[in-house]
């Protein structure tokens, strides 16, 4: 059995504009206890020389095709040995201060999912603070991934939606929410989230987390999507208030 705590696994495919940030802010959380993980999805342009030439940082790598992101994520998660694992995009990036919390909280091993925050935007001046609710997952996708370590035994048994294009992760954690899992909320800055790519599709996005929603909740589908209206209602006729 290994005794690795985590284990950062970074899906790529011509990232060569912004990995390189992604590869220092690993690097610089990066201790004992620890692995990270490249699944590439045989980039054409310079992301695998970049990843190359920081000798020592990645544990594995593996560069082939695969069916997707999440297809990509899955193959991460099952060539993993930590306990809990991290997500972290290519054009993401970890900040360091709030990994001792981290490292602390996943040592003690009894929570399935250890949400911390994710900045969005500029550091400095961040456009969004995404913390977890995990409450409101029967409405909304309020769990920020790129702060949410999770225990690797939790995704081998509910692994990631391959048939989605942006909101498998959505899924996953509304699941393993409504099969009652635990969650622990660390008051930690944890990652820095670029808006873009694929997830920046917002029609896309909320067909699937949408259709997440009526696949997870079933008979009950109506009744929080009544209240999801009935909010958005609200927020409207409050902000025409304003003006």
């Amino acid at each position: 059995m290994s005794d690795l705590l985590l284990s950062i696994i970074t899906v790529t495919k011509n990232c060569e504009a912004t990995i390189n940030r992604t590869l220092e802010s690993v690097n610089a959380v990066k201790r004992p206890g620890m692995e990270y993980i490249v699944v590439d999805g045989v980039s054409t342009d310079a992301t695998l020389e970049t990843i190359l030439s920081w000798k020592g940082l990645v544990d594995l790598l593996v560069s082939e095709p695969d069916e997707g992101i999440y297809n990509a994520m899955n193959k991460g998660v099952r060539l993993a040995r930590g306990r809990y694992v991290l997500f972290i995009n290519g054009d993401d990036a970890l900040i360091i201060d709030g990994f001792s919390a981290a490292m602390e909280a996943m040592a003690r091993g009894s929570d399935g999912i250890i949400c911390a925050t994710t900045l969005v935007g500029g550091l400095v001046t961040p456009s969004k603070i995404l913390t977890a609710k995990p409450w409101r997952l029967p409405f909304f996708n309020s769990i920020p991934h790129p702060s949410s370590f999770v225990r690797r035994d939790l995704l081998l048994r509910n692994p990631l939606r391959e048939d989605l294009r942006i909101a498998s992760d959505y899924d996953f954690f509304l699941g393993v929410y409504l099969a009652r899992e635990r969650f622990f909320i660390l008051p930690a800055v944890i990652a820095w989230h670029q808006r873009g790519g694929a997830s920046g599709n917002i029609e896309l996005s909320l067909k699937e987390i949408n259709q997440v929603r009526r696949d997870r909740l079933g008979w009950q589908y109506p009744f929080f999507e009544a209240i999801v209206f009935l909010h958005r209602l609200y927020k409207f006729a409050f902000h025409r208030k304003l003006e």
